[in-house]
């Protein structure tokens, strides 16, 4: 495809490269990591969103591939999705804009190899879900594509470290800023002497619009710490006044999901409004894995009540639930306020229709409501720290443990999660902000965060199932 003077010359050159072989022209900044990764033997770049970064490592292993005689490319993210669903589906378009490339590298669901070569000059997709993801390559070339670096775990990253021994091991990892610790942070701090640093402004990006940056400007203030690392590219500040630090959602978001095909855990929540600007929002979780179905802003509750029996009868569907074999479906639904209708409405179905609408069972859910509990001074302290000790890594003893829930990637609900903050009542209790303080200092409405509370909220289910029970 090139000739051996070609090649010798793109081989220092990677963005002449992309320019001239895959025929497209790097912004300056994806230039600038294009001319780092040639030059220095390990480079981290944090961002914001939506600056390129995915393409500019599609062009990385591209260019390696053709430049490097018998190269290895391990590449890695957090999950299947931000691996298989972005950056190898980049590196296959990216392909396809050269003729002679596309016929050359051959591309697969989990390998790039140049043709004839499937098993010594390659790239290979694994995600970061194992510790030995990255364990057993070994060769004369070898680049190492780290994605979304903030969410990898740091074991992962042990067999990096002692291949980058080799003088010919390169690495490059990239990623937005969301821990304030581990390898990717470390790079940016106490280790950054070792490594080529950049940072990437989503404001000075030409790739990102300035609607983009206005929006999150608006919604959450250039002080929040979603601006700082979805726009600005910068981690997360440590507030102590801050109930659910962005770190662990962020986190919970980069957490990779196994579905099984009969889900242990089923249940619905669902946060009800229907004046002003607040939404209705409803969503669901099955095993670790939370889920928006709907939101609106100003939904009447019977309509609320029906797409809350949509959303239940796709899931008894879906996972084949059956009446004697399966427990219902807790449905938790803010019935503070015009809540009280949907809730009215659900009861009276099951009433009219016991035999259909076995699934469902309803369990109202009083947001601010002065409880019994040695720690917490109100419910909805109470579900804060409930889900806040589902996202802790470590158990009530200091061990590791998995992420119990994994959130969606929601920007709104990241915002309002990351932005509650608690104090100490009178009588030494915790309390967060209630609604209206959030409010009068800027805060939009806990709408999403308010749904996942719900669908967290722990629920005495019935002694027996509902085919006992109703008999």
């Amino acid at each position: 495809m090139l000739s051996s003077k070609a090649v010798q010359y793109y081989a220092g050159h990677p963005v002449e490269f992309v320019q001239d072989v895959i025929k497209v022209n790097p912004d300056p900044m994806q230039a600038d990591i294009l001319r780092s990764v040639a030059t220095n033997q390990m480079t981290s770049v944090r961002s914001g969103h939506g600056v390129g970064k995915s393409a500019v490592e599609a062009w990385a292993v591209i260019w390696f591939m053709c430049t490097h005689p018998f190269p290895k490319i391990p590449c890695t993210a957090p999950t299947q999705h931000q691996l298989f669903d972005i950056l190898w589906a980049e590196i296959s378009k990216w392909k396809r804009n050269n003729k002679a490339l596309d016929t050359e590298l051959i591309w697969t669901k989990e390998k790039l190899y140049m043709r004839g070569h499937s098993e010594e000059w390659f790239a290979v997709a694994r995600t970061a879900s194992t510790p030995d993801a990255l364990q057993g390559f070994h060769a004369e070339h070898m680049l190492y594509i780290i994605d979304e670096a903030s969410g990898v775990d740091d074991k992962i990253f042990e067999p990096v470290l002692g291949a980058l021994s080799t003088p010919g091991a390169r690495l490059l990892m990239c990623g937005n800023p969301t821990q304030l610790s581990g390898f990717f942070y470390e790079s940016h701090h106490k280790n950054r002497e070792n490594y080529s640093t950049m940072h990437i402004d989503g404001r000075k990006s030409t790739r990102v619009s300035e609607e983009f940056v206005q929006m999150i400007v608006g919604m959450y203030g250039e002080d929040s710490d979603v601006f700082r690392v979805r726009v600005a590219g910068d981690f997360p500040l440590a507030e102590d006044d801050i109930c659910i630090p962005l770190p662990l959602i962020e986190k919970s978001i980069q957490t990779e999901f196994f579905p099984r095909s009969h889900p242990d855990i089923i249940h619905i929540g669902c946060d009800v409004a229907r004046f002003g600007t607040d939404k209705t929002v409803i969503g669901y979780r099955t095993d670790e894995k939370i889920q928006f179905f709907k939101k609106r802003v100003g939904q009447d509750t019977m309509k609320t009540a029906d797409d809350i029996v949509l959303l239940g009868s796709m899931l008894v569907m879906q996972y084949g639930l059956k009446k004697g074999k399966d427990f219902p479906i807790p449905v938790k639904i803010d019935d503070s306020g015009v809540g009280g209708g949907a809730t009215d409405r659900l009861r009276q179905l099951k009433k009219n229709n016991p035999e259909r609408f076995w699934w469902m069972e309803i369990y109202p859910v009083n947001f601010g409501k002065r409880i019994k509990h040695k720690f917490y001074d109100d419910s909805t302290t109470y579900m804060m720290y409930t889900l806040k000790h589902l996202l802790q890594p470590y158990d009530d003893s200091g061990k590791p443990k998995d992420v119990e829930v994994i959130l969606p990637d929601d920007d709104a609900l990241v915002a309002q999660l990351s932005g509650r903050k608690y104090g100490m009542t009178e009588n030494g209790k915790l309390r967060v902000e209630s609604k209206k303080v959030m409010k009068a200092r800027g805060v939009q409405s806990p709408d999403e965060a308010d749904c996942v509370l719900l669908i967290c909220l722990p629920v005495k289910r019935p002694k027996k199932r509902e085919e006992t029970k109703t008999a």
